[in-house]
């Protein structure tokens, strides 16, 4: 179920609605390796997302269009492959293949500059579907030797250049680590036999996107903290060091499960998220 909260021109409603992409198979690499619990609930309920959800895809998309213009002389671009495995047709869509480096272009966050685990498997799987292509067909355009996301910052502020390891523009390269192929075989059957499962376990915390717990040291009739610590112990060695204890405590505050509250369109009838939310059972 698609809601417009906003009350957004129909333009951008209907651009968003006739999303042309199609996946293909049984399941696609993006949906391989998104949590198979949530893949779960979203076919036995509605989903629920509205149009503002949508727009950095829509974004991703209108950039995708543009990208479509270059055709590679010495390799290939926006092409589906497809492998059969553990009874599934498994489909994946890469951007840029050439030289033997296979490149995926992100409209991203600068925090993301170090890259995430989801491209470095996203890119790993598709590598393996370019392998399988080299293996029956023994065109060498799809041998990868390198793998690349090219990262379009979409919050990237020029004041803030200069500072510590932010971008000096834009756009940014960031290699993927390639793994061996027997690695990718592994993770590719490990991930079938999850989203085969009748009964899948819930998201882990990596999948729900768990920000780290923080320790605070707070002080009695002040509401900001004094120092911010990653563990509880670091908090408590620190205020049996200060000479001036009185009122010094430890707060630990709970990291936050981005996933969940803000990139979930099923959050609201799981029952993980539901315990998080209002301390109901699970």
């Amino acid at each position: 179920m698609l809601t417009n909260r906003l009350g957004l021109p129909d333009a951008i409603v209907k651009a968003v609605l006739n999303d042309p992409y199609k996946s293909g198979g049984d399941i696609s690499v993006t949906r391989l390796i998104a949590p198979p619990y949530q893949r779960k609930l979203r076919q036995e309920n509605v989903r629920e997302e509205d149009v503002t959800d949508r727009i950095w895809a829509l974004v991703g998309q209108i950039g995708h269009s543009i990208l479509e213009r270059y055709k590679p002389e010495r390799g290939v671009s926006e092409e589906r492959l497809y492998v059969d495995r553990g009874g599934w047709s498994i489909s994946g869509q890469f951007d840029l293949l050439e030289d033997g480096i296979l490149t995926d272009f992100k409209f991203t966050s600068v925090w993301a500059r170090e890259g995430k685990v989801e491209w470095e498997r996203q890119l790993n799987l598709l590598r393996l579907l370019c392998n399988v292509r080299l293996l029956l067909s023994g065109d060498k355009r799809y041998l990868v030797n390198s793998l690349q996301i090219v990262a379009i910052y979409r919050d990237w502020q020029k004041s803030k250049v200069g500072s510590g390891t932010y971008p000096d523009a834009q756009v940014g390269v960031i290699p993927i680590r390639m793994w061996h192929i027997d690695e990718t075989e592994a993770f590719l059957d490990e991930r079938i036999a999850a989203h085969q499962h009748p009964a899948p376990e819930p998201c882990t915390d990596e999948e729900r996107w768990k920000s780290a717990d923080v320790s605070a040291v707070m002080k009695g009739g002040r509401e900001k903290a004094v120092r911010l610590f990653d563990k509880k112990e670091d908090a408590l060695n620190w205020i049996d060091q200060q000479k001036d204890r009185q009122g010094l405590f430890v707060n630990v505050r709970a990291g936050s499960f981005r996933r969940c509250e803000s990139y979930c369109d099923v959050s609201h009838v799981c029952p993980v998220w539901k315990q998080v939310v209002d301390g109901s059972p699970f």
